[in-house]
């Protein structure tokens, strides 16, 4: 087993856990006439999509697109690239994009823009996670988990350059505090 830095818990699991029944609770009644088609932004969603899922009585897939803004660092590049979810079913049908987090909104209104393109009615956001005072593109969260300060964030599916993705908990990244704990050398 990986030796995990003691990063600062921003949200423990039991929480996590909790205010996503809530928030599936909220959708089932919104949508009790039909369905949306759900949509999770992979990967970092992957992790609130399942546990989501778990809590909706309907037995469609949720489907999986790719949208990129950060690569390997742990701010924006600003520029958002739909990698995938050409194929979603979204003609004619109430899409929910499932999201970790929201932060700067880029990444949200380029994939709404992408799915109403595909033919959706309509494209509400689900999201974990929102981080307003990053953001730069306004956007409405029809059913949100948590606002947060901004800290760059990591666990339940958020990672840092695709570490820490499996931690149960939401934590603050710190490079020092992991440097620090897995005796990294700050020099060159």
């Amino acid at each position: 087993m990986t030796k995990v830095p003691p990063f600062r818990v921003l949200l423990p699991r039991d929480a996590l856990l909790r205010r996503t029944a809530e928030v599936a609770r909220q959708i089932v009644v919104d949508h009790a006439a039909e369905p949306p088609c759900l949509v999770a932004v992979m990967e970092g969603a992957r992790t609130f999509a399942t546990h989501l899922a778990r809590h909706l009585p309907w037995r469609d897939p949720v489907h999986e697109i790719r949208a990129s803004s950060y690569g390997s660092g742990t701010v924006s590049s600003g520029t958002v690239k739909v990698l995938t979810g050409h194929d979603i079913p979204a003609d004619g049908r109430d899409v929910l994009i499932v999201e970790d987090i929201v932060d700067t909104g880029r990444t949200i209104a380029a994939l709404r823009e992408h799915l109403l393109a595909s033919g959706a009615r309509r494209v509400g956001v689900v999201a974990l996670l929102s981080k307003p005072a990053r953001r730069v593109v306004p956007v409405d969260i029809d059913y949100l988990g948590f606002e947060i300060p901004d800290e760059f964030i990591i666990g339940f599916g958020l990672d840092v350059a695709g570490r820490y993705r499996e931690l149960p908990d939401v934590v603050v990244y710190d490079s020092e505090v992991e440097r620090s704990a897995l005796g990294w050398s700050t020099l060159g």
